[in-house]
């Protein structure tokens, strides 16, 4: 492993806050919340179509009420994967702790873009106010083959939802 905010990263992650840089990873905050529907998801090789989400507007005080089921969450912080670098992101044991998991994919040499996972809500009602740390990002050498050319990441149409 190495780590995002150290000399010997190529990556970059923005919104970074005093505090979030942990021993060997870096927090990361809550943005949005959309409320994965129960809608059809299509998948191929030649294309996909995902479910509907709704997007979850927090109350007066900043909480986001959430009943267990499964939530997209977008982080306050964008990526740039460096050349032979990758990463993924793990929940914060707090959040582990108490029945909410966070699942994220890889993020690949060269991925440059929005953060976002699924928050799984498991343990019951949940409140967690918009800008909570609920992430770590582990970066590590990756050795690459080429650079990301996927679907998702800066200038996709996935990407253009968060904003």
């Amino acid at each position: 492993m190495k780590h995002i905010l150290g000399a010997k990263s190529t990556s970059k992650l923005t919104n970074v806050q005093p505090g979030d840089s942990q021993p060997n990873a870096v927090d990361l905050r809550l943005g949005k919340v959309f409320k994965i529907l129960s809608t059809e998801f299509i998948i191929s090789e030649e294309s996909k179509q995902h479910r509907k989400t709704e997007e979850v507007i927090p109350d007066q005080d900043g909480f986001y009420l959430l009943t267990p089921g499964s939530y997209e969450v977008v982080m306050e912080n964008v990526i740039t994967v460096g050349e032979n670098e990758a990463g993924w992101v793990i929940t914060r044991s707090s959040l582990n702790r108490n029945g909410c998991f966070l699942t994220s994919g890889l993020y690949d040499s060269g991925y440059s873009g929005v953060m976002a996972g699924v928050l799984h809500v498991a343990g019951g009602l949940t409140k967690i106010k918009k800008g909570t740390r609920i992430g770590q990002y582990l970066s590590f050498d990756a050795e690459m083959v080429s650079l990301y050319e996927g679907s998702y990441g800066s200038n996709s149409e996935h990407d253009k939802k968060y904003k």
